[in-house]
């Protein structure tokens, strides 16, 4: 029979608490969850004290039985308060309760009084105890790569893709997948989707998801290759996020044209490089070494600028390295020699007058310009030329007086200097 009575209560609540001359008052320190989405059946765990319950003799073992059925308790605030059911006895210090779906979803967003009455009409109440929160929103998919419309990629090229998904706690993931499809080729052949789940923690609230998918070469600039994320959560319901992500193909980088087309062995040629397809960090190769600073300065999607690396005499091919694959010129950069000075005939002239002569050397070209002077940086230039060719160069020094160094300059191809090569004289 049950123990209702105060008389029979304290003779089997002794067995729990001790007899302490006085009923048990229960006391409510903290809710277990402290905060939950009211979009679902909520199950908490009251932890306190002096929750003690009822007892009734099992008529079959004549044991003494716990029973919850003389609590009763609340949830909320004034004027809205939703009831507590399905009281649970774990212990004296501990109780778990529930609260249907369809009354949790009443429940005022925001904190809320927990109040319970034990069966001797003594009430507990913690104030603030419970944080109700809306419904779990969908998941959010954040794709950090490849961003969109910003992102190139060409037929065999590789899509690195960089991906999160997170619901606001307390709420878990509970997928995040993805699926990578292609467009007919023009062999008229067709790639079998690609799908592939993330891997993640139990009760994760954020998933992180790296991968690469490689785009099939047979595809043609233009067509679109789609990238499509989906995102769950364990909201019981609008728990999904689909995140499409087209990414539109583009022509590979070519080269069109490399200014000037030739330069010094000890490098240092401003170079301007054009085509298309140049994305930001791009880099430009002569031969096997980078353009100058590190692979050259991508000023436009179509130009690349930067100076000419040191390189021995002869040819090189000039290429260009992107995400997008290789670009290479169809022509050739010529590493040229210094022009060199042998001798300048005459080497004498008198002060205050023209003087003719012709200076023999190597590697001059049509640009070479021959300058006298203590320094480069004031040298006068020779006039008045008459023939050049790569190895003679005809004209007139100026008038002048003293000695003064022979410069061969080219402002492609570097310069050499004769000290003291010509002097001019009194009359």
């Amino acid at each position: 029979m049950p123990l209702g009575s105060r008389a029979g209560f304290a003779v089997c609540a002794a067995a729990l608490v001790g007899c302490a001359g006085h009923e048990p008052h229960p006391r409510i320190d903290a809710v277990d969850p402290a905060q939950a989405y009211t979009d679902r059946d909520l199950w908490l765990t009251l932890t306190g004290s002096d929750f003690i319950p009822s007892f009734r003799i099992d008529p079959g073992s004549g044991a003494r039985v716990a029973t919850m059925d003389g609590f009763s308790g609340r949830i909320g605030s004034e004027p809205n308060w939703q009831s507590l059911t399905d009281f649970g006895w774990i212990g004296p210090t501990q109780i778990s309760v529930g609260l249907a779906k369809e009354h949790a979803e009443d429940l005022p967003v925001g904190p809320c009084d927990v109040e319970i009455t034990d069966p001797r009409g003594h009430t507990a109440t913690l104030s603030a105890g419970f944080l109700a929160l809306p419904p779990e929103p969908p998941p959010v998919v954040t794709v950090t790569s490849p961003i969109f419309g910003l992102s190139s990629y060409v037929p065999g090229g590789i899509i690195h893709a960089v991906v999160n998904a997170a619901t606001p706690p307390p709420g878990h993931m509970t997928a995040l997948t993805w699926k990578y499809t292609e467009p007919m080729a023009r062999d008229g052949t067709q790639r079998d989707p690609v799908t592939a789940a993330c891997p993640f923690l139990p009760d994760a609230a954020s998933i992180d998801c790296v991968f690469d998918v490689t785009v099939s070469s047979n595809l043609n600039a233009g067509m679109t290759v789609n990238l499509d994320i989906t995102a769950v959560n364990d909201a019981p319901s609008n728990n999904r996020t689909d995140k499409p992500f087209p990414i539109a193909l583009t022509p590979r980088p070519t080269v069109s044209s490399v200014k000037p087309q030739a330069g010094g062995v000890a490098g240092g040629t401003n170079v301007v490089i054009q085509g298309s397809g140049f994305e930001a960090g791009s880099r430009a190769y002569f031969g096997n070494s980078l353009l100058i600073p590190n692979g050259g300065i991508v000023v436009a999607p179509e130009i690349i600028s930067g100076y000419a690396p040191a390189h021995s005499e002869g040819f090189v091919a000039v290429t260009v390295q992107s995400r997008l694959g290789f670009a290479s010129w169809d022509q050739k950069f010529e590493y040229r020699l210094r022009p060199q000075i042998l001798w300048i005939d005459p080497a004498l002239g008198l002060q205050g007058e023209n003087t003719l002569v012709r200076v023999r050397g190597a590697n001059f070209t049509k640009t070479t310009i021959i300058y006298l002077g203590h320094a480069l940086a004031n040298a006068v230039a020779l006039t008045g030329v008459t023939s050049a060719s790569d190895t003679e160069i005809d004209g007139v020094v100026p008038p002048g007086s003293g000695k003064a160094t022979v410069w061969a300059f080219d402002p492609d191809n570097g310069w050499t200097s004769l000290p003291d090569g010509f002097s001019w004289i009194e009359p």
